[in-house]
């Protein structure tokens, strides 16, 4: 399992929060996962589609006192309320944006070891949820052992402090983490483009197949039981010469006999120094992208009119239907 350390400002998400007597109800007719069987410990990974089954949003949904937390890339957390609130008039629901709480990715012993100073109760359980009035502490234990924490500005400033450290690092050191995961996000490049099979979301049980209705269900049961998805969500891993800007949207190529041909698009990248090049000019870049389901994995993949070779790299779990 990878070893990273870092204490990161996760800027790139916002939380969408959801309250009200009829929350439960109204999110189960909403998600890709049943909010009525939800254990209160513990978090889940879920898609917000619209009604083509085409997602709008990949999410991560907690509980915390009477509300529910929606985190999601901010491009997706715009969309998604005003879809989430377009319908929640009919129901007793409140769903605003979050504006109190800092989205803080933790990683390594020794930050993990702070963390626990605000949390004592810190569980090391995958998809485990902690609160307190520090705020909220969601347990990754997949391809490493990571935490999503909402923080108070309390809580923020008492993470600093223990850890005697000047400031949050960049998202990016999170971002790689949920690469090497194979979590996939939506950005506002890649928003109504893909049911939730298309980003393994099967594969990381993010889709309750046996729950009621919800918008897009029916296709998604569709692409299941009718074998319809002919595509899935792939890793893949290279490295950087020179300064490129690699973004979701973006297409990346199949070496097909001598020539290239359209292979899939990017969902989610980030490129890092590469810590054993000491000239500090090369970067390892990670990525998802959606490519067709059948790709071999010792395909040779680029990206789009560029001399940048990627490799298939085994996700951390087993792709299903």
């Amino acid at each position: 399992m990878a070893t990273h350390s870092f204490m990161a400002t996760l800027d790139d998400l916002n939380i969408v929060k959801v309250s009200g007597e009829q929350r439960v109800d109204y999110l189960n007719g909403q998600l890709t996962v049943s909010t009525k069987k939800f254990d209160g410990g513990s978090a889940r990974l879920t898609a917000h589609c619209d009604f083509k089954g085409k997602m709008f949003a990949a999410i991560i949904i907690s509980q915390c006192n009477d509300a529910f937390f929606l985190s999601m890339h901010k491009d997706s957390a715009i969309i998604s309320q005003e879809q989430l609130k377009k319908y929640g008039v009919f129901s007793k629901v409140d769903i605003q944006i979050n504006e109190e709480l800092h989205c803080i990715g933790i990683a390594g012993d020794e930050n993990i070891k702070h963390l626990r100073v605000l949390f004592p109760a810190l569980s090391s359980t995958h998809m485990s949820t902690t609160n307190n009035e520090f705020g909220q502490a969601i347990c990754f234990y997949d391809a490493s052992l990571r935490y999503l924490c909402y923080l108070s500005d309390k809580g923020k400033q008492r993470l600093l402090d223990i850890s005697d450290a000047d400031a949050f690092v960049p998202c990016d050191r999170w971002n790689m983490l949920e690469i090497e995961a194979g979590i996939a996000n939506i950005q506002a490049a890649t928003m109504s483009q893909f049911v939730p099979q298309m980003l393994n979301f099967q594969s990381i049980h993010a889709i309750d197949f046996d729950k009621g209705c919800y918008m897009g269900q029916e296709v998604v049961a569709r692409t299941k039981f009718l074998g319809k998805n002919k595509r899935a969500t792939f890793l893949l891993s290279g490295t950087l010469e020179s300064e490129l800007s690699i973004n979701a949207g973006d297409n990346i190529e199949l070496q097909i006999g001598e020539s290239w041909r359209r292979g899939g698009v990017i969902v989610r990248a980030v490129s890092r120094p590469n810590a054993v090049d000491e000239s500090g000019n090369s970067k390892t870049v990670k990525l998802l992208a959606v490519m067709p389901n059948d790709t071999d994995p010792n395909a040779v993949v680029r990206l789009k009119d560029s001399d940048v070779r990627l490799s298939v790299t085994p996700l951390p779990y087993e792709l299903t239907r």
